[in-house]
């Protein structure tokens, strides 16, 4: 029960100003007084995180302020009910307002990216005690494995090597709590107490510390004597590490960590998905041991309390993580590195949808230090933006892949894998190697239409077309994932059978698997491996079998290095060349550039493929040259002719609604208002959407010379139009830097 506020003058005079931490799109940013009961008076700074009464309910809040007040209005306050133990640093605060202001979104949706782990739940969200348990395989033989049913099976396959808690397991698996007790009581698995706050410090780390750093040739000490320079510079240094694919820049990384460490300063390495870079961590880890934090959604809640306390108290000065570790509270911050800085994951499509380079800037603009991008094939905009570069041109280990076209104007209708590619594949299985094949398209077929009419089956809700799935025998819209069942014949004419067009890694896994052994093919999309322990699971099983074929989306171009893969196949080039996107060349550019990449990396030479239907676009050619150079200089040309980034800021208005005239009329109503700010080749729209789960969508895009001036106009605007267009059943959003245009 809440406390009573004091009656005495003497005793209400301290107010504390706080955010509650709800959506509450119609409350704006409003910030409520709370009275701050006696035992807290002096004890609650700001940036505390607190539970208040609100409403008929309890909420977590942050406290922003606090106020001296003569009385307490006529009704009363009413008071704080409690505090957590853990705050965000004042640093963190003045970054989530900064945020609000770049991003033109609510103060409240970026306070949640900086509150402490646990902190944002309803009550009781602290470090769960001994009853939370973990839930740890216990090594079964294959023979046992075989015996049990298929949902027992992929439980098993779905946990982690560091364990998980029982609630979450069943949360990402589905299954009720009786499937692990089964699995416990056959001794598949073990539970475990989470531990508490007695567990010792990187007691859950399966590498200790202290491994050696490599011996570095002259490129790299060159790379490191200039970065280590920068990094002691003061103020912000930004920096572009340019390397090829298997050039070494992990080691760099660490070295300028070690730096950092040394001189009394903590780091972040950011990597594009924990589950896809587990070499990368386990190498930080190998070197700093329990210095190091990580921070992934894999972890027991209780592990991820306890990391974030570990990394706020300056245990582990070092954090690696995906995305949202940039947020990380590491004391005396001075190094932020941006692995595979190119990544699409390193930007947010929920509000507040930021950036993760955006981020990093503003972080260390007010303590000084050094932002490190590393890639082997840039953002074209990386290369404008004022950053020095430091070029690595050779490999570690291994010799750049020869690359080859397979002109697919020139093969059989139908086929997946031209001759020559299953020729290159028979070579390499019969030599006892492996094999990754690209194809960035999921399901069975991209989308199935009628021979005589032509009719393309849609998603009533979204207006895209559907995906056939072969294992589950449904179409699937992969936007909204509702699922159909596949018509005998064409819904519209009613006389033609279906055809299914457009194959994906799920039939090209299916060809596979005629071609060789089961045992030996191992897929990767986002179909087959929905969780990191199922994506861990399908790479240990690649990297220990021989020979061996990896099939997958773009999942398997990332930052893998297998020694023993001398054949890389990309089965469609042309896949994402035509969508309405101006970067449609850069991404082609680069998943092609990265793929490659995976082949050669020891002493056995590699080999490329590339299938395509287009060998002389420029983007394609340019990729398969290695001619680097030339496609930036003129896709930076076509870039400042057109007037898009990193010559204009670009600024995505979307108004939605489930009645397509209001959607209409605001997206209209929007260009009125911000016609007189903008000229016309800086303004576009609106523009009609697809419907997306079930609402209509207009579209209206600014394309800025003057960034700051056009979010200062817009944001002006927004405080204006987003509560009238809400009481008319409007959604406005807002998207500035935006990746995404569907």
């Amino acid at each position: 029960m809440a406390p009573k506020p004091p009656k005495s003058v003497e005793d209400r005079g301290r107010i504390a100003r706080v955010i509650v931490l709800l959506r509450l799109h119609h409350l704006g940013d409003r910030q409520f007084d709370y009275l701050i009961p006696e035992h807290l008076v002096g004890a609650l700074p700001v940036g505390s995180f607190v539970t208040v009464p609100f409403g008929k309910r309890t909420a977590r809040a942050i406290v922003l302020g606090t106020a001296v007040r003569a009385e307490v209005p006529e009704e009363g306050l009413r008071a704080i009910q409690e505090i957590d133990p853990d705050r965000v640093p004042e640093e963190l605060l003045d970054l989530a307002q900064s945020l609000a202001k770049r991003y033109l979104c609510s103060l409240e949706s970026c306070l949640r990216l900086v509150a402490p782990i646990g902190s944002t739940s309803r009550r009781g969200a602290k470090v769960p005690t001994r009853k939370d348990l973990v839930v740890r395989v216990l090594d079964p033989d294959a023979a046992s494995i075989a015996k049990l049913t298929t949902k027992q099976r992929a439980v098993l396959e779905a946990i982690p090597a560091e364990g998980v808690s029982k609630k979450v397991l069943c949360e990402q698996t589905g299954v009720g709590r009786g499937v692990l007790d089964t699995l416990e009581k056959k001794r598949f698995v073990e539970f475990r107490e989470a531990g508490g706050e007695e567990a010792p410090d990187g007691a859950y780390f399966a590498d200790g510390g202290g491994s050696l750093p490599l011996t570095l040739w002259p490129e790299q000490e060159q790379a490191v004597t200039s970065l280590v320079a920068a990094l002691d510079e003061p103020g912000l240094s930004s920096r572009l590490l340019w390397g090829v694919t298997g050039s070494g820049k992990t080691e760099v990384y660490l070295r300028l960590i070690e730096h950092a460490l040394n001189t009394g300063r903590g780091a972040i390495l950011l990597v594009p998905e924990i589950a896809l870079t587990p070499q990368t961590i386990q190498r930080v880890k190998a070197r700093f041991g329990s210095r190091v934090g990580v921070f992934h959604s894999g972890l027991p809640h209780a592990e991820r309390v306890r990391e974030y306390r570990r990394v706020a108290s300056g245990k582990a000065p070092i954090v690696v993580g995906a995305r949202s570790a940039v947020f990380a509270p590491v004391k005396d911050l001075g190094l932020i590195i941006i692995d595979e800085a190119h990544d699409n994951s390193y930007k947010q499509e929920e509000e507040p949808r930021y950036r993760v380079k955006t981020v990093a800037e503003l972080r260390l603009e007010r303590q000084g230090g050094l932002l490190l991008e590393g890639s082997a094939t840039p953002a074209v905009e990386s290369m404008m933006t004022g950053e020095q570069r430091v070029r690595l041109t050779r490999r570690a280990a291994g010799t750049q892949p020869k690359v080859e076209v397979v002109d697919m104007r020139r093969q059989g209708p139908g086929l997946l894998l031209a001759p020559r590619s299953r020729e290159a594949l028979a070579e390499v299985l019969r030599r006892g190697e492996q094999a990754i094949i690209l194809l960035n398209r999921r399901g069975y077929a991209g989308y199935v239409y009628c021979d005589a009419c032509g009719h393309v089956l849609m998603c009533a809700d979204c207006e895209l077309s559907l995906t056939y799935h072969r294992r589950s025998h449904q179409l699937l819209c992969h936007h909204c994932a509702r699922s159909y069942s596949q018509p005998a014949a064409c819904p519209k004419c009613g006389e033609a059978p279906l055809t299914r067009a457009s194959p994906g890694t799920e039939r090209l896994d299916r060809e596979l698997r005629a071609l060789v052994p089961g045992e030996q093919v191992f897929r990767m999309d986002s179909d087959v491996t929905g969780t990191g322990a199922r994506v861990q699971t399908a790479l240990d099983g690649f990297a220990a079998a021989r020979p061996a074929v990896l099939v997958g989306t773009q999942m398997v171009a990332k930052g893998h290095d297998f020694p023993d893969v001398t054949l890389v196949i990309v089965a469609d080039a042309d896949v994402g060349l035509y969508v309405p996107d101006f970067r449609a060349a850069e991404r082609t550019f680069q998943l092609l550039t990265q793929v490659a990449g995976r082949a050669g990396r020891a002493e056995r030479p590699g080999r490329v493929l590339v299938q395509t239907s287009n060998p002389d676009v420029p983007c394609i050619r340019m990729a398969l040259e290695g001619d680097e150079e030339t496609f930036y200089r003129e896709e930076l040309s076509i870039r400042e002719r057109l007037g898009y980034p990193p010559y204009a800021e670009l600024i995505r208005l979307v108004t939605s609604s489930v009645h397509p005239e209001r959607a209409q009329a605001a997206g209209r109503h929007l260009v009125e208002v911000l016609e007189p700010y903008f000229p016309a080749e800086e303004l576009h729209g609106p523009a009609p959407l697809p419907r997306l789960r079930g609402r209509h969508r207009w579209q209206v895009m600014v394309a800025a010379r003057q960034g700051e001036r056009a979010r200062t106009i817009i944001g002006q605007a927004l405080a204006q139009l987003q509560e009238p267009y809400r009481r008319r059943g409007v959604v406005l959003l807002v998207d500035v830097d935006p990746l995404s245009f569907n």
